[in-house]
């Protein structure tokens, strides 16, 4: 019988880990470590792929602390519709509405029926191999017994991410792409897509502080992850980096023989009156990146030697890129909500670190107009495991300029029933759902001390966040309601999801 939609993503939810694991793998501190990449191995093989079976793909891996998505999007775009006979595949986290958004073919989400095919196909194949997967891991009985009651329902299977990167590549094998962007899950060295081998060309984004209790808690160490994709003699190009983090990517690169090419901000330049269809100055940063990136893959796969600084053939694809969640801007009239008011505007950003949350400030700053005619809404959350004052302390540093007149603290349960289920999510406890609301109220409180205290709330689901909102605007007469969603990637996906989008 055939995978449905529902029951593949289903499969793939029962491989989340479940809170208190991850709680306790936090308080170990630091963990990403060697045994990854032979496990992954282990797992390709079992569904009949060895890694050098991937270099027909003619790879490009992209990573970085922020960026990284919206470079692997912009790198797509262009070298599609610089010539739409190149077939690209796209691997990209996390999703916003639906799970097949994160395995793209030629810039579109792959089709339930596909993403369902794909899934049961490994599925089966590590289904088959299961017994002897258990006994290769040469535990005791008492130890079999207890792996196979406690933890995980599939202990055989990878973990979530690890899944959807075997069924990206199985994939893009089987619709014969000709490029595929891998973005990195979380770091590099030790990610699950690292265990491709040859690709044409890697990307470094720029980093920053993020997923410290995975990878390190100073720059340099993450920089050692992140730069960890490089190859031997295999081109990379690096956004231009905080001096420590540079350091330890000139030298990664010199050791493997990386050709390196480094970007600056000031070359931004260059891109004088070419359009990006991302908003703001960091996708002209991450643009920069994917023209780059383009051209070495051209120049490696097909031999085409472009010059100029942004090749005509380019604009259409920087023009044309979408990617959602990312500095978008949302009208009610396009939300299923469309009947219950006219007059509400979210401003969603999926940012989620220190840098992001400034890019994110200085968007919304920017965008919105300077009226006093105009009720404004924050709709924040992070999280687990970020820190949480210093994430909302750059909101609450434009509060002068921008007056938000309420703020919600909501959870990332996108429904008052629960999550859809694209959107489930095991890895956070109830408990920690609801204590980072009220250390965000908190927060606020002390941060922002004069704000209305009647105007801070805190809900249980994106559902009621939304509720609320359009609530105030019917009461609000005429005046516009400007909503900024950010703090999480996940937050904004469940938003678009409550507001009735589709998957984009």
């Amino acid at each position: 019988m055939s995978f449905t939609y529902k029951e593949a993503v289903e499969k793939l939810n029962s491989l989340q880990s479940n809170a208190a694991i991850l709680e306790q793998l936090r308080k170990a501190g630091p963990r990403m470590n060697e045994k990854s990449l032979p496990e992954m191995r282990q797992y390709f093989k079992r569904i009949g792929y060895e890694p050098k079976d991937f270099d027909k793909l003619n790879l490009i891996h992209v990573t970085g602390t922020k960026g990284k998505g919206s470079t692997s999007a912009l790198t797509q775009s262009t070298l599609h519709h610089y010539d739409t006979n190149i077939k690209t595949g796209l691997f990209t986290s996390p999703h916003l509405v639906a799970v097949r958004e994160r395995i793209r073919i030629n810039g579109a989400p792959i089709s339930e029926e596909l993403y369902a095919k794909y899934t049961q196909d490994v599925w089966e194949r590590l289904e088959a191999t299961k017994e002897e997967a258990i006994k290769a891991m040469n535990l005791s009985e008492q130890d079999t017994k207890e792996l196979l009651r406690n933890k995980r329902e599939h202990p055989d299977k990878p973990i979530y991410f690890r899944f959807l990167t075997l069924v990206a590549l199985h994939a893009f094998i089987q619709e014969k792409v000709d490029c595929a962007i891998l973005e990195v899950g979380v770091g590099g060295e030790y990610d699950s897509t690292n265990i491709i081998e040859k690709p044409i060309v890697c990307g470094i984004t720029a980093l920053g502080l993020d997923h410290v209790t995975v990878l390190g808690n100073t720059i340099d160490q993450i920089a050692w992850h992140k730069s960890g994709i490089i190859k031997q003699d295999v081109p990379v190009v690096s956004f231009e980096q905080p001096p420590l983090a540079m350091e330890v990517v000139i030298k990664r690169a010199q050791e493997k023989n990386a050709p390196l090419t480094v970007l600056y901000a000031n070359q931004v330049s260059k891109l004088e009156g070419v359009e990006i269809g991302l908003a703001g100055l960091h996708q002209k940063y991450n643009a920069l990146t994917a023209i780059e990136l383009c051209k070495i893959w051209l120049k490696r796969v097909r031999g085409i030697e472009l010059k100029e600084d942004v090749p005509e053939g380019f604009k259409k694809g920087l023009k044309a890129v979408t990617w959602p969640g990312r500095g978008q801007k949302l009208s009610i009239a396009d939300t299923k909500y469309n009947t219950d008011a006219n007059n509400v505007t979210w401003y969603l950003d999926g940012a989620h670190t220190i840098e992001s949350l400034e890019t994110c400030a200085d968007w919304f700053q920017s965008t919105v107009e300077n009226n006093l005619n105009v009720t404004r809404v924050l709709v924040f959350n992070c999280t687990h495991g970020r820190d949480s004052d210093r994430l909302l302390s750059i909101i609450a540093k434009i509060q002068p300029n921008i007056h938000f007149d309420h703020v919600v603290f909501s959870t990332n349960i996108t429904y008052k029933e629960g999550y859809t289920t694209d959107n489930t999510n095991k890895t956070v406890s109830l408990e920690e759902v609801t204590s980072v609301q009220q250390a965000l109220a908190q927060s606020w409180r002390k941060q922002v001390p004069d704000f209305n205290q009647q105007n801070i709330h805190t809900t249980d689901t994106i559902e009621d966040a939304i509720d609320f909102t359009v609530e105030l605007a019917k009461n609000n007469g005429d005046k516009q309601v400007q909503v900024l969603t950010t703090g999480s990637l996940i937050m904004v996906g469940n938003t678009l999801t409550v507001l009735g989008i589709e998957p984009q």
